[in-house]
């Protein structure tokens, strides 16, 4: 784990909690019963939906079903997936969690495979454990993935081979279960988080006469400490069938040889007579009463949900039916957008919300809006999603909603249909499975859009109000309540508050028309001032008159994408006149809007266009990045040149980040690693309040005028450098250029280094660890060991590090997980810092049972000892090093690669002669350098040692 900024992502982390409420295998719910084909193979068998032409599909002899397809991006990879139609609810009550559980003993053993050596197999092919050799269960599916650096047929045939191997032949041995019982254990405590606990609780309330709540796919901690051998084999082989299984290669591969492969390979493959058919999971009640739960955690921010929840009734997927579903996704974007515009005032009891829909396990239908609302303002929380829900049910939605999302959609459809010829191989080989199955058709991303486009003029404010209405009419509300605050009589309460809003008239939304963007005018166009070409790199390097300096690298790894980074200023380094101004600076300034234009009204202004505003306080730079197309460059560089020439400044942006703040904070301290974001990101680095979770009173402090003094200076002199990568050419990228940024006054011709605010320290070694605490349970611990290295100005050495990194993952890996079962994954990381000077550490840290924190820093020492004294084999060494060099070797063919090498290229030229050596100083770094490096800096009396633990534990 690398520690820096990550509290910021607590943001993101809410907004992906409209992601967990619908927590299942996502399928479309269109309206009306149909008599249903039972009898095929693939949906597109028996419905009017044109499948992918390029996607050849089949069904073997004995079942399993199989789809190949070619795909170049990136160019010489594939990707392998095996799935089963069965995950934990295949389980009996004393088999929880042995779903999960064979997962992970896929990779221990099998007729074939001895325990430990598939991983190691699968390094010496480049494949890095995690990333690109990976499982997963869920509720409905088991499945297991490979992503092959190198799409070769020795390659290939490792991979299928290996997913044979895990089809029916896993030994499941007594004593290596044993092993890996630790393992699961410790994967059950690090993933207790309040969310999954609440999205549990949630399951309970919503299906409680199925057996969705009792089959969390993590299982019980006695069955997974308890259970024996022949329960294992029982589930296996009741589901691990090829009837159940689809093998699916995407990739830069010849489609017809593949399929071969697959049929010589899996076609002796024969399940047990009379497997077990699907279980009974139960049903659900139309008439189920209005109704309310309520779940307490001291550690959860409070989350609203509101449920229509109807029986499941099976359709077909078809053209009809995906053009009710694009009424209904309208209808719930529009909600969506109504709430987004209240919360962006501010002040809003709402810090975020959204409608949903999906059908749930087969067995029910359901219409959802989930909140996210201020502790202390939880009844006007929910009153508002009353009144806007009601609002919508019974005024509908207007005509200028409506143009808003289907510009949208119509802009997202286009862009995914032009875009179609470079999708990522990994993605796509997601895509077919998981089509699978849902039951749908995976159609291509052109008929999709000319789907869409036959179907707008039947899509009219009156169809999406009728269809949206269809979803929530007939069934009473099912109301429930999270929160941290502990409340008597929480049910009744909540249903009062919410019948007592319903007795209030809401009127009509107001219909406000379109708007313009106001920022399409800066002046005469620039001069481009000097123009060089890197032929080697491929770059083109130009600068305005004004000293707008830019590096374009036209591509074509990416159709009709074009990403851009626009930087400017010192960021973190930059003078600031109280602390956490510039943490909060990098929520608040986009979240502020422009001028002209609020940031809730820039939504309208700009709907249809492909285009972002992302901005960040970085360690040296303020930064946009940002992705568009090439017909929207222009605009994208309007609006960026608008922020930097009139920023809105508006109160409500820090009004949003004041309400979200103690939400991230109350998050970051349930769990462990949240407390290495918040705490020790700063501890590491002398104390310094530009890193780690800034405190209430420094929050409080900061208003709208600091801000502004702290970004204005940068935003109105600093020198611009812009870095724009993707499928452009130099003529549409100076078109675009030109009248905005290149059209802006001079810019100085240098800006301050800020040399005081570089001086970071890193602490001292000590003999004891620091300890922290946190709020979560108090079976959870995490151990951290940190060695101060050196800095990032020696490329070579810092690539030795990263190799001498990857080692120690591998032997982390074998030691912590494999043999001692002490944590489900270590954590390690080299930082070496480009900003401040002679700062950096490698980095370890892994969670753990409290008991177990000592036996942890003992086995950590010792591994760091061996590698001191020259225990690295060339075996490892390989292993290590294959999957660094593979991903250089993906990366030159990657734009998001290349737009983190060059960025600030202008300010750090050093960097592209770091792209020019990166894969000869990885193939040059020797066995006795990692060794020379590990005596050098990994001595336990030069570590420095953080141990965090519950809040009461001694």
């Amino acid at each position: 784990m690398t520690v820096g900024r990550g509290w910021r992502l607590g943001i993101a982390a809410l907004a992906l909690t409209f992601g967990l409420a619908a927590c299942q295998p996502a399928r479309e719910d269109p309206v009306g019963a149909v008599d249903l084909p039972t009898d095929y193979a693939f949906v597109h068998d028996v419905t009017d939906l044109p499948a992918d032409p390029d996607i050849i599909y089949g069904q073997l002899d004995n079942g399993l079903r199989y789809a190949v397809r070619a795909n170049q991006t990136p160019p010489n990879v594939a990707s392998v997936r095996m799935v089963f139609n069965m995950g934990s609810l295949g389980e009996a009550d004393d088999q929880r969690g042995l779903a999960h559980f064979i997962e992970h003993m896929a990779f221990n053993g099998s007729t074939e495979v001895p325990e430990g050596e598939m991983v190691p197999l699968l390094e010496r092919h480049g494949l890095q454990f995690g990333p690109d050799t990976n499982a997963f269960t869920g509720y409905e599916t088991v499945g297991y993935q490979l992503d092959l650096p190198d799409a070769g047929e020795d390659a290939l045939d490792t991979a299928l081979f290996l997913m044979r191997q895990t089809a029916s032949e896993l030994l499941l041995d007594p004593d290596a279960i044993d092993r890996e019982r630790g393992v699961v254990l410790s994967e059950e405590r690090v993933r207790n988080t309040p969310i999954r606990r609440w999205n549990n609780a949630l399951w309970r309330f919503r299906l409680p006469d199925t057996l969705v709540p009792d089959r969390d796919a993590i299982g019980t901690t006695e069955v997974v400490e308890t259970a024996q051998r022949e329960r294992f084999v029982d589930y296996y082989e009741n589901f691990y069938t090829p009837e159940r299984g689809m093998v699916v290669v995407v990739g830069d591969i010849d489609p017809e040889a593949v399929v071969a492969r697959i049929e010589a390979g899996f076609a002796d493959w024969a399940g047990i007579e009379d497997p077990r058919a699907d279980p009974d999971i139960g049903s659900v009640s139309a008439d189920r009463p209005i109704s309310a739960g309520y779940f307490h955690d001291p550690e959860l921010y409070t989350i609203f949900t509101v449920d229509a929840v109807r029986p499941h009734q099976p359709v077909l997927d078809s053209a009809a039916t995906r053009f009710d579903n694009n009424l209904a996704n309208i209808g719930d974007a529009i909600l969506g957008r109504r709430f987004a515009t209240l919360t962006s005032s501010g002040n809003s009891p709402l810090i975020q919300a959204a409608a949903n829909r999906g059908t749930d396990f087969g067995v029910a239908d359901r219409a959802s809006v989930l909140a996210i609302v201020r502790p202390d303002r939880w009844e006007e929380g929910v009153t508002t999603v009353e009144q806007e829900l009601r609002r919508a049910l019974e005024h509908g939605f207007t005509q200028a909603e409506l143009d808003e999302q289907i510009a949208n959609m119509h802009t997202g459809l286009r862009d995914a249909a032009e875009q179609a010829g470079t999708r990522q191989t990994a993605n796509l080989s997601d895509q077919i499975w998981s089509s699978w199955r849902s039951d749908q058709v995976l159609t291509t991303p052109q008929s999709m859009l000319e789907r869409f486009e036959a179907s707008l003029p039947q899509v009219t404010p009156e169809a999406v109000s009728a269809t949206f209405r269809t979803r929530w009419d007939g069934v009473e509300p099912l109301l429930f309540l999270a929160t941290s605050i502990e409340m008597e009589d929480a049910q009744s309460r909540l249903i009062e508050t919410w019948q007592a809003s319903a007795a209030e008239p809401v009127e009509a939304p107001e219909d406000h028309g379109a708007l313009s963007f106001a920022y399409t005018d800066f002046g005469a166009a620039g001069v481009i001032a000097s123009r060089e070409e890197i032929a080697d790199l491929g770059l083109v390097r130009l600068q305005f008159e004004n000293g707008v300096a830019v590096t374009f690298k036209p591509t074509d790894f990416e159709d009709r994408t074009v990403r851009v980074r626009l930087d400017f200023g010192r960021g973190e380094l930059e003078p600031r006149a109280m602390p956490a101004v510039d943490i909060i600076a990098g929520s608040v300034f986009t979240a502020s809007g422009l001028g002209a234009h609020s940031a809730d009204d820039l939504g309208r202004v700009l709907a249809g266009r492909n285009i972002g505003y992302s901005f960040n306080v970085g360690d040296d730079s303020f930064s946009f990045n940002t992705a568009t197309t090439p017909g929207d460059l222009r605009i994208q560089m309007d609006l960026l040149t608008a922020f930097i020439t009139d920023p809105g400044w508006r109160q409500e942006g820090l009004d949003q980040f004041r309400a979200v703040i103690p939400e991230i904070r109350r998050n970051s301290y349930s769990t462990p690693g949240g407390v290495m974001s918040a705490e020790v990101s700063r501890l590491i680095r002398s104390g310094d309040e530009r890193y780690g979770l800034p405190d209430p009173e420094q929050v409080a402090g900061v208003d709208m005028a600091a801000i502004e003094a702290f970004l204005s200076p940068a935003l109105e002199q600093a020198p611009i450098e812009v870095t724009i990568v993707g499928d452009v050419s130099e003529a549409a990228l100076i078109e675009a250029l030109a009248p905005t940024l290149g059209a802006l006054p001079a810019r100085a011709g240098s800006w301050p280094d800020y040399d005081e605010a570089r001086t970071i320290v890193f602490p001292d070694a000590v003999a004891d660890p620091v300890v922290l605490h946190h709020n979560g349970p108090a079976d959870q611990a995490r151990a951290n060991v940190y060695w101060p290295t050196f800095d990032d100005s020696d490329p070579a050495r810092t690539r030795a590090m990263a190799l001498l990194n990857a080692v120690f993952d591998l032997k982390l890996t074998e030691r912590l997980r494999e043999r001692e079962g002490l944590t489900y994954s270590a954590s390690n990381a080299a930082s070496e810092s480009d900003v401040y000077p002679d700062y950096g550490y490698l980095y370890v840290g892994a969670d753990v049972r409290i008991e177990t924190v000592d036996q942890t820093y003992a086995a950590i020492n010792e591994l760091a000892a061996d590698l001191a004294s020259g225990a690295i084999s060339e075996d490892e060494v390989l292993r290590a090093r294959r999957p660094m060099l593979e991903q250089i070797e993906n990366a030159m063919e990657n734009n998001a690669a290349w737009m983190s090498w060059l960025s600030q290229s202008w300010t750090h030229p050093e960097r592209l002669d770091r792209i020019r050596t990166i894969r000869t100083d990885y193939e040059a770094v020797t066995q006795a350098q990692l060794v020379e490096l590990a005596a050098t800096y990994l001595s336990p009396e030069r570590s420095w040692r953080v141990t965090i633990l519950p809040r009461d534990a001694e």
